[in-house]
């Protein structure tokens, strides 16, 4: 009986003769009263699974309450449920208080079917009084992109949080959480967050077979640009979308597309809204080519025709990357999904982080110096100056806004001041340090995975559903048509028989030094550029020298997709031996199987020929210039000079001469902090300035 009146109104209401994968058993238990948490990633229908009991439930004058994070989402949502004949309602900020009011009536009297609202708005009393008048009329409440509850997810956002308070207040009879995106512990954490007994858990509809994917290493923005350009170019019909991870680089790409001829334009939180519409406008009517965004863009936008999504900077999780791509084919047809991976995205990605989840050690050198000295509150720069690490300006403004919201600074016509929260009044959430620490380090565990995505030697379908946890994961590969790697486009290569030893070089440094060492090191042993006494007599210390830091390190993480050394966990992951990479490097097994990132090899043949440069082959005016620009910066920060970095970095560096950031980024000892601290000087040092 159920089943045929969610056929009527499927078909009636909706206007599709039947229900997509998965749906079905999401909506029987929905309607059955059972907790339900589904992860179905971008275009593969979840809305319905709520829409659909929703509106059967609205004929018996029931209203179903529905949470969503984006104001935009929530418009597009009632938009198309109201050209259904839906009675949905969005109840948001941007709405006059007159018209808040009327829909807060219309609420209390049952007028609607679906409410949209902020989870904010469980703040509002009115909203409250409101929801109490529905009594047992309320039919169910969905929260969507419910990865948003989730410390471990992606979007983490605070008000979320809150929910559970809801449900433990409101008792839904029908409770439904639902995202695009959520790995298995995320999808835990939701059903624990709001409260959900003996919940069901649904994830189905990753592996959308129309979706081609592709990695394609670049090095520096000219070649990345240039890429895009040429993708944008000879797309297969339909339109383009362009992934930036910064509003300067979406600005860059937007000019680039255009300068090439391209109907494109550039959506950002930065614009102002009149722009943000004009350009979403045109992108959804087919006025362009391309539309160049950050992750600002795409919630809720649904263009059948998008045949290429290209993301021209490295996400910062799978969860993201596989959001954003699935905006491609669905209608679905064939599309392509490219990322243009460079290593410089990486530290981009790690810099981001760093300065969006402060360190507590950063907090409170920060408070005790504006206590100190008041003075430097007016003065950024100055303020950071005051810092022996020298802070970048990012860090410290995000430092200075997470000690603001928490009351510790007061601002004064622009000027911070250090202050206890008693002195304010009012209320303050506390400091949760240890949370921000844990979401640090989530994050950047999800960013070693997207790096491993795109070093990944094997399917890529594959790899991302294994990661979703996702059933289908096992039966992919083995019929794969549908990424670069199985398709043998280029995205991997076979081992030459130089590999193959630098590989058993490296399981062995790996196995002796018993997970010590990260990749860095353990490359930098191989390489015979480290300053520790205690490897001195370690057999293969030195055996890769003259192979680039990079190569190397592409060569570890091959290694770890094969599963012959393992990662540790945490900030700062350590590398440790299986028994499958004991047999390679004892020569009990062969590596024959393994494959590498394709630019691995390229950067091995472009790799300088000599294996050791003696102090002859040194300019010695630049090693002086090097040496005086070091002592300079040393007596800045009253540290010695090796602090700064050793002589056989300094050397390196001479021997090397680098003419950009992402180039000294590869030499040894130059790490991300050190080379947004001293880059530029050191740069400046190698031209002759």
């Amino acid at each position: 009986m159920v089943a045929d009146q969610l056929q009527r109104v499927l078909t009636d209401t909706f206007g599709f003769d039947a229900l997509r994968p998965g749906q079905a058993e999401v909506i029987a238990e929905v309607m059955d009263g059972r907790p339900v948490v589904t992860v179905m990633p971008t275009g593969a229908g979840k809305s319905l699974c709520y829409q659909l009991p929703a509106v059967l439930l609205g004929e018996q004058n029931g209203v179903a309450l529905v949470v969503s994070p984006l104001i935009a989402l929530m418009r597009d949502q009632v938009s198309q449920l109201t050209a259904n004949g839906v009675a949905a309602a969005a109840l948001t900020s941007a709405s006059s208080q007159a018209e808040q009011s009327e829909l807060l009536d219309n609420l209390r009297r049952g007028e609607y079917t679906i409410v949209y609202v902020a989870p904010e708005r469980f703040r509002s009393p009115r909203f409250i009084d409101a929801l109490a008048a529905l009594g047992d009329r309320l039919s169910l409440l969905a929260v969507d992109e419910a990865h948003c509850i989730s410390e471990w997810g992606h979007e983490f956002r605070p008000d979320y949080r809150q929910l559970k308070h809801a449900v433990a207040a409101l008792k839904p009879p029908r409770l439904i959480a639902l995202t695009a995106t959520a790995t298995p512990e995320v999808r835990v954490d939701i059903a624990q967050q709001l409260g959900m007994a003996e919940t069901s858990f649904h994830v189905r509809g990753f592996d959308r077979k129309n979706l081609h994917l592709s990695v394609k290493a670049v090095s520096g923005n000219a070649q990345k640009t240039s890429t895009m350009v040429e993708l944008i170019r000879t797309r297969n019909g339909g339109v383009g979308l362009v992934y930036a991870a910064t509003r300067k680089n979406a600005e860059s790409y937007n000019a680039a597309l255009k300068d090439a001829g391209m109907r494109s334009r550039v959506y950002h939180a930065g614009l102002p809204d009149v722009d943000r519409h004009a350009s979403q406008d045109a992108f959804m009517s087919g006025d362009l080519d391309v539309i160049v965004a950050t992750n600002a863009f795409g919630m809720g936008v649904d263009k059948a025709n998008i045949r290429l999504v290209v993301h021209a900077d490295l996400p910062r999780s799978a969860e993201a990357y596989y959001q954003e791509a699935g905006r491609a084919g669905r209608d679905g047809d064939s599309a392509r999904c490219v990322l243009l991976f460079s290593h410089s995205d990486v530290r981009l990605q790690q810099y981001l982080i760093d300065i969006t989840y402060p360190g507590a050690d950063m907090m409170r050198a920060l408070w005790k110096t504006l206590k100190a000295n008041p003075a430097l509150g007016a003065d950024t720069e100055r303020l950071r100056e005051s810092f022996d690490d020298k802070p970048s300006t990012g860090s410290l403004q995000s430092a200075l806004q997470y000690l603001s919201k928490h009351g510790y600074i007061a601002w004064d016509s622009g000027v911070a001041i250090a202050v206890q929260p008693q002195q304010l009044g009012g209320t303050f959430p506390p400091m949760d340090i240890p949370g921000l620490e844990r979401r640090a380090d989530s994050e950047k565990s999800k960013l070693h995975r997207m790096v491993d995505y795109a070093h990944h030697p094997g399917c890529r379908r594959e790899f991302l559903l294994s990661y979703f946890g996702d059933p289908a994961s096992a039966q992919v590969a083995a019929g794969c048509t549908s990424c670069d790697t199985c398709r043998g486009e280029g995205g991997t290569t076979a081992l030459t028989e130089q590999q193959h030893e630098h590989v058993k070089v490296l399981l062995n440094i790996v196995s002796q030094v018993s997970g010590r060492f990260g990749r860095g090191r353990i490359a930098s042993v191989a390489r015979g550029d480290d300053d520790d006494w205690r490897l001195g007599e370690l057999p293969e210390r030195g055996a890769l020298r003259g192979q680039s830091t990079r190569y190397l390190t592409d060569l570890l993480r091959s290694l770890e997709s094969a599963s012959l050394i393992e990662r540790s966990r945490g900030e700062y992951p350590t590398l440790k031996i299986t028994r499958a990479g004991e047999r390679v490097a004892f020569g009990e097994d062969s590596a024959d199987g393994l494959r590498v990132f394709a630019s691995t090899s390229k950067r091995k043949r472009k790799r300088k020929a000599a294996a050791v440069i003696n102090d002859a082959d040194l300019d010695p005016q630049m090693v002086e210039r090097l040496r005086a620009m070091r002592l300079e910066l040393a007596q800045e920060m009253s540290r010695p000079a090796y602090h700064v970095f050793s002589n056989r970095t300094l050397d390196a560096i001479a021997r090397d001469q680098p003419e950009t950031l992402d180039a000294l980024g590869e030499v040894p000892g130059i790490g991300p902090k050190k080379l947004e601290a001293y880059g530029e000087a050191i740069l400046a040092a190698v031209r002759g300035g």
